[in-house]
């Protein structure tokens, strides 16, 4: 891996979170709340480059991700720049797409996730806002957490423990038809619980 030149990060062009200009060796193939994510052609190589006024989360997430090396299930950052990552670009698909897709989320996935937060609770981090965008199911079979910024946060964060619920006594039902969904009827599920007028919380509550 050879690290990004400086310059190409620098000719990322952003304004009001919208992106003005990049280099044509990066491809854009993510955005967030806090940044955009690009392919660069050139290494192989994915560039996180925050939003201005995220640009602190840069060197807080680098930190974050330091301390989960050597877990198979988050990538590998290469370099921490003032307001970008360079990590390994992950070939695979989000939990959100499989869905759409009809890929079956499959008990030994949710168990690899489950495996990688019990790794990060062991470095003394608490995993939070785990959600169907930021877990990969990839080209090899395997599974990767991404988006790990929140890792630090004091609040306890209940929401892969609502969604593996949801995944157990939901999803998994023989009665549940609705293997391939549509996006908006995902987007509006997840609307409705984080309004929490869906209340998948009583699912795991009432074991």
């Amino acid at each position: 891996m050879q690290p990004t030149p400086h310059n190409l990060v620098d000719q990322v062009i952003i304004q009001s979170n919208q992106l003005i200009q990049k280099p044509s060796q990066y491809t854009l193939i993510g955005k967030g709340r806090s940044a955009f994510v690009f392919l660069d052609e050139g290494n192989g190589c994915a560039i996180k480059i925050f939003f201005e006024e995220f640009e602190h989360l840069a060197k807080q997430e680098g930190d974050i991700y330091k301390r989960l090396k050597g877990c198979p299930y988050f990538p590998n950052v290469y370099e921490v720049g003032p307001n970008y990552l360079v990590m390994d670009y992950i070939e695979g698909m989000t939990f959100y797409q499989c869905l759409q897709k009809g890929i079956p989320i499959t008990d030994e996935m949710v168990e690899k996730v489950e495996e990688a937060l019990s790794f990060a609770r062991q470095q003394g981090l608490n995993p939070s806002d785990i959600h169907l965008q930021n877990l990969l199911y990839t080209k090899d079979g395997t599974v990767k957490v991404i988006d790990v910024v929140r890792f630090t946060q004091d609040k306890v964060c209940h929401q892969w423990d609502d969604l593996r619920e949801a995944h157990q006594r939901i999803y998994q039902r023989k009665y549940f038809i609705f293997k391939r969904i549509p996006k908006p009827l995902i987007d509006t599920v997840a609307f409705l619980y984080k309004k929490i007028i869906i209340p998948f919380r009583s699912l795991r509550l009432s074991k």
